[in-house]
């Protein structure tokens, strides 16, 4: 829907021109001077703000791009200001050769400034002495033109009398090359970054590559002529429209900026439209009515009529502004609430994840503990001599699993933040099953629980890093053993895959509830069953760590359960082509 409409946007100005080129009678002269100057002051007013807007939305940190659109719209308000000042019959009477000067400076010095924005590219950016140095060289251009155009014209008469009409088609030609510059800079910009002020002003480019041929190619006073002076508005205000909403995306939002750049634009509409309806209706009282006292007081009650509409449709769309603002601080205050809640869930999480690694460290210390006492005992106890070795061997088991703890804390964090690398290598997968079943046999044994180890006849080489994937495979076995009763079975199968071997974990233990599935691998999961809590209090991070090793070899995991039946606990990993 958005793009049709940019199309029939950026198709429609030049086929208007078309019909009325080919239809001169459709091309009507309009010469309404005072509406020209209204037209122009309001075009000039809307773009200081947008300019305004620009620089308060995008912020000191924005691209340089982006700042010399609000330099743009600055530039263009200011020189088309002395277009509008010029403009005979509105506040001089006299010929200024400025008033065109102007309005081709206005498009030439605004495609310019567009064109050098669009070098300000992601892998090129400009630097900030260029964008100095493009403000300053702006600046004093203003002001030297500014000097001639008020304090010496008769310098431009005699430019247009020695190089007319000549120098009017050069100034067409500069313009245009410049604006289809900016359009095809733009439009390659937004295809790279899709950012909406880069796609906006892409469209506006094009707009003003059309207003361009508008003001130089037809007569002055046209319907044709008049086009271009649309097509400025109509920039300046779906730049102001563009930017409005982007503005309202975010999240350091305030109402008075907000207040402040919509009033500001409808208040110069509606004082200019009072002003202008009011000008008319004054004039042509005056000249049809021979008592002119008559005159005055109706052209006063009527200006009372025409203030009291003006304001009060101000006043609605500033009701309209300021419920909108109210809407979006709602929203505002909806988001911080969410972020609480999700701040309270992330701190009852860490409370959790406290109170089980305390638990998984106090069983290996206590361990520890009563090893160290029994050791001691048995330097004074010849009878305890001979358990000396079985002491330490279950102190340095108890140690193991408080590394291995840790580790796993640690290793998940760096996985996480992409910082641990694999050693991969090639190796049998079939030699690393039967080596953690035999790793847990004194465990199953004394839960009097069965581990079979299957693997395929002819399995390929894994091509992965044997390390963590014994650690996953630890995990897997050990859930199983926490939810599998006794006189169950876990068997541990492989078999090829296409490019992988497929590595299971299958036990016939009561299996896993349909709610928990979802969520299993997801971190501090816990699954509730028949056994007791206490004999399988865990951190919930072992289905989480198995997620991320499988998934950083390119591999995937998954788990099929049924309640009462068991669980499968399946995942795969690359075959080695070495």
């Amino acid at each position: 829907m958005k793009r049709a409409i940019a199309i029939t946007a950026i198709l429609f100005p030049p086929i208007l021109m078309v019909v009325l080129l080919l239809l001169p009678e459709l091309n009507a002269v309009i010469q309404v001077p005072i509406f020209h100057f209204y037209i122009v002051t309001f075009f000039t007013f809307t773009s200081a703000v947008v300019a305004l807007l620009l620089a308060s939305v995008l912020g000191g940190q924005s691209l340089y791009r982006h700042r010399l659109l609000a330099t743009a719209f600055a530039s263009m308000a200011a020189i088309f200001f002395i277009h509008g000042t010029t403009t005979s019959g509105a506040l001089i009477l006299e010929f200024n050769p400025g008033i065109r000067w102007a309005a081709w400076l206005t498009l030439f010095v605004g495609g310019l400034l567009f064109a050098l924005a669009g070098f300000d590219r992601p892998v090129t950016p400009l630097k900030p002495v260029h964008y100095r140095i493009i403000n300053w060289a702006v600046a004093v251009f203003y002001i030297l033109f500014m000097g001639v155009v008020y304090l010496r014209p008769e310098w431009l008469t005699t430019i247009d009398e020695a190089a007319g009409p000549f120098h009017s088609q050069v100034a067409f030609w500069l313009t245009l090359v410049v604006w289809i510059y900016a359009s095809i800079r733009f439009g390659q910009l937004w295809r790279e970054t899709r950012n909406q002020v880069d796609g906006t002003m892409a469209v506006i480019a094009i707009w003003l590559l059309w207003a361009t041929v508008s003001m130089h190619q037809f007569s002055t006073w046209q319907l044709s002529w008049w086009l271009y002076h649309v097509l400025l508005l109509g920039s300046v205000l779906l730049a102001f429209v563009a930017l409005v909403i982007e503005y309202e995306q975010i999240r350091f939002f305030r109402p008075t900026w907000y207040y402040f750049a919509i009033g500001l634009v409808v208040t110069a509409l509606m004082t200019l439209l009072t002003s202008y309806l009011l000008s008319v209706v004054v004039e042509q009282e005056f000249l049809a009515s021979p008592n002119a006292e008559e005159a005055i007081v109706q052209a006063r009650i009527l200006g009372l009529l025409i203030a009291s509409v003006s304001l009060g449709a101000l006043f609605f769309t500033l009701l309209v502004v300021v419920r909108r603002a109210e809407k979006l601080l709602g929203e505002r205050t909806d988001e911080l609430t969410v972020a609480y809640q999700n701040l309270q869930a992330s701190e009852a999480l860490r409370a959790d994840l406290t109170d089980m690694v305390v638990h998984d460290l106090r069983s290996p210390l206590t361990g520890i503990n009563l090893s160290i006492d029994m050791l001691v005992e048995s330097l004074t106890d010849p009878k305890k001599a001979a358990f000396q070795e079985r002491f330490l061997g279950n102190a340095r088991s108890s140690i193991q699993r408080m590394l291995n703890l840790i580790n796993q804390l640690l290793d998940m964090t760096r996985f996480e933040a992409g910082q641990l690398e694999l050693n991969q290598s090639s190796w049998p997968i079939s030699e690393l099953l039967q080596t953690r079943a035999k790793a847990f046999a004194v465990q199953s044994e004394a839960n009097e629980i069965n581990i079979i180890v299957e693997p395929a006849d002819t399995l390929p080489a894994v091509y992965a890093d044997a390390n963590f994937i014994g650690r996953v495979l630890d995990n897997l076995i050990d859930n199983a053993l926490k939810f599998t009763e006794s006189g169950g079975t876990i068997s541990l199968l492989a078999q090829p895959n296409g490019a992988n071997v497929l590595v299971q974990v299958q036990d016939t233990g009561e299996g896993i509830p349909e709610e928990d599935l979802a969520s299993i691998f997801d971190k501090y999961a816990q699954v509730k069953g028949k056994k007791s809590q206490e004999d399988r209090q865990g951190t919930g991070l072992g289905l989480t760590f198995c997620k991320l090793v499988v998934e950083a070899h390119n591999g995937r995991i998954w788990v099929d359960s049924q309640v009462g039946v068991g669980s499968t606990f399946s995942f795969t990993l690359p075959i080695s082509h070495g």
